[in-house]
């Protein structure tokens, strides 16, 4: 199970930089500040699972609680967009639901 939740962390971290980055070219300084540095924490929670599980854990369930808070209300708010809000809506949701399944797990 862990390594699923590693290998998703990863895939998650990359793909909400690249929306941050996305929002950056566009004009958005404050995407790329705030969504970089939710990215840093899902991915450095990737990176840190297997050897300090929970502040991995605790690291990861954070970036994706704020992601979630950002793009869920964005999902419903903007006429159902699939990218960037649907996409990080339904993978920050995955991601705290795989998290908390990790937490159980231990």
């Amino acid at each position: 199970m862990l390594d699923i939740t590693k290998i998703y962390f990863f895939i998650f971290g990359a793909i909400t930089m690249a929306a941050a980055v996305q929002g950056a070219v566009k004009g958005s300084m404050i995407s790329l500040a705030v969504g970089g540095t939710l990215a840093a924490m899902i991915l450095a929670g990737g990176f840190l699972l297997g050897t300090k599980t929970n502040p991995a854990l605790i690291l990861a369930l954070i970036g994706a609680i704020g992601i979630a808070g950002k793009f869920i209300p964005d999902f419903f708010k903007r006429g159902h967009a699939i990218w960037p809000a649907g996409t990080l809506a339904a993978l920050s949701v995955i991601s705290i639901l795989l998290t908390i399944a990790a937490f159980s797990k231990k």
